[in-house]
C-alpha cells in the first residue's frame, strides 16, 4: 500500500524554535524534506537561490501568481511578496517525501483550502514568557531591539496560550484559535519536542495510507 505524502506546516510566534524543530526533524527523518518558498526580496549574504528561497523579480512573481502557480502567497510582508510554488511542493511529493515549512496562519488557511487532508498543521508554543524573552532579546544582542518588538506583539496572548477559546493576536497566529491547528506542542526541550512531533507525523502518515 502507498501513503499520500503530506504538506506539514509549523506555525508559532518568533523565538519558539520553529527552524530548530524543522532542522531536527529533517535530520532524523529523510522522508521529511524542507522546501524553499519564493520571495521578491533580495538575497542576503550567504543565501543561495533554490536553497534558502526562490528569489524572483516582482514582475515574475506576479506573473506566476496570475497563472495560478502558487498554493499560497503573502501579498505584502515588509513590502516584499512571499509564496509557496505548487511545483516545488509537488516535486517533493514526487520523491515520496513529506514537504515541510514554517508559515504563518495566513498560509495555514490557504493550504487547508487548497489541500484539505494532505495538509497537516502544527502549532508550536513557547514554554513561558521568560523563556521566549530570553530567546528573542538575550541570545543575540544585535537583534535585541527587534526581539523586544516581537515579544511585545505576544503580550496579549501569554495568559491565554492554552485556552481553546482565545483568539490569538500576535502576527504569526492572528485570528486563529488552538483548534485551527491539527496538533499543538509546547517547545520546552528541543529533543523532546522533535520526537513528539515526529511521532505525531507517523500517526498522520498511517491514517493516510491508500
Amino acid at each position: 500500500m502507498e501513503r499520500t505524502p503530506l504538506l506539514i506546516t509549523v506555525t508559532g510566534p518568533s523565538g519558539t524554535g520553529k527552524d530548530a524543530v524543522i532542522a531536527a526533524l529533517t535530520a532524523m527523518e529523510p522522508t521529511i524534506r524542507r522546501f524553499p518558498t519564493a520571495t521578491t526580496r533580495s538575497p542576503r549574504p550567504g543565501e543561495v537561490d533554490g536553497v534558502h528561497y526562490h528569489f524572483l523579480a516582482r514582475a515574475a512573481f506576479e506573473r506566476r501568481l496570475a497563472a495560478g502557480e502558487f498554493l499560497e502567497h503573502n501579498p505584502n510582508y515588509h513590502t516584499n511578496l512571499y509564496g509557496t510554488l505548487r511545483s516545488v511542493v509537488e516535486g517533493v511529493w514526487a520523491d515520496g517525501c513529506d514537504a515541510i515549512s514554517d508559515i504563518n496562519i495566513h498560509g495555514v488557511r490557504a493550504f487547508r483550502e487548497q489541500l484539505g487532508r494532505r495538509h497537516f498543521a502544527v502549532l508550536l508554543l513557547p514554554p513561558s514568557r521568560d523563556r521566549l524573552a530570553a530567546r528573542l532579546t538575550q541570545r543575540n544582542p544585535a537583534l535585541a531591539e527587534e526581539g523586544a518588538k516581537r515579544l511585545a506583539a505576544m503580550e496579549a496572548d501569554f495568559a491565554h496560550l492554552h485556552d481553546p477559546h482565545h483568539v490569538f493576536t500576535n502576527p504569526d497566529m492572528v485570528g486563529s484559535r488552538l483548534g485551527d491547528y491539527d496538533a499543538v506542542f509546547t517547545n520546552d526541550d528541543l529533543e523532546v519536542t522533535t520526537y513528539a512531533v515526529h511521532a505525531r507525523i507517523l500517526q498522520e502518515r498511517a491514517a493516510r495510507i491508500a
